[in-house]
């Protein structure tokens, strides 16, 4: 019996993390594309009840580590696709770009985030797409604020590489969800 509901615990845990609350527009363009630039962005996020301003006077060490932040999304996204679709920081090249915009991190370094899609158009502007909103994942547990919000970056790149697969397996084959 506990073996079921920790089954069950874990199967929704991952449907939770790997969806979003609300989709709007499309992301059925990245069904044929092999890379995707992703721009993440913290300039709105409330971070622990403070502005990014205000946090980074707060934790010393938030500017040395933001990189580390932003290296962990890319990573764990791009592990959780498995090179169906690679995101990266790409200076050029691609004809769409997501937008990642951090809205929460919480003292556990969980993260409340939406992504967006654009199509970069010839003229060097972009096109609105599609929206995936209320991407949640959990952070840490133990160590320091910013090893925390290393957890929940880890968690949440995990969690849109899962959304954006399921977005490109489910577009490629038809599906509509």
């Amino acid at each position: 019996m506990k073996k079921t509901i920790l089954t069950l615990l874990l199967f929704s845990a991952f449907f939770t993390i790997a969806s979003a609350q609300k989709i709007t527009g499309s992301f059925a363009p990245l069904a044929n594309e092999a890379r995707v630039k992703m721009n993440i962005e913290f300039a709105e996020a409330d971070i622990m009840g403070m502005s990014e301003a205000q946090f980074t006077d707060y934790e010393e060490d938030w500017l040395e580590d933001k990189d580390q932040i932003l290296a962990l999304f890319y990573e764990n996204a791009n592990n959780a696709m498995n090179g169906a679709l690679v995101v990266g920081n790409y200076p050029q090249g691609t004809d769409y770009e997501l937008d990642l915009i951090v809205r929460t991190v919480s003292a556990h370094g969980d993260y409340d985030c939406d992504l967006f899609l654009y199509k970069i158009l010839a003229d060097g502007s972009d096109e609105f797409v599609g929206k995936a909103e209320g991407i949640f994942a959990k952070g840490g547990k133990i160590g320091t604020k910013l090893n925390l919000m290393k957890d929940g970056a880890k968690h949440t790149g995990k969690a849109i590489g899962k959304f954006l697969l399921e977005e490109k397996k489910s577009k490629k084959a038809g599906r509509n969800r």
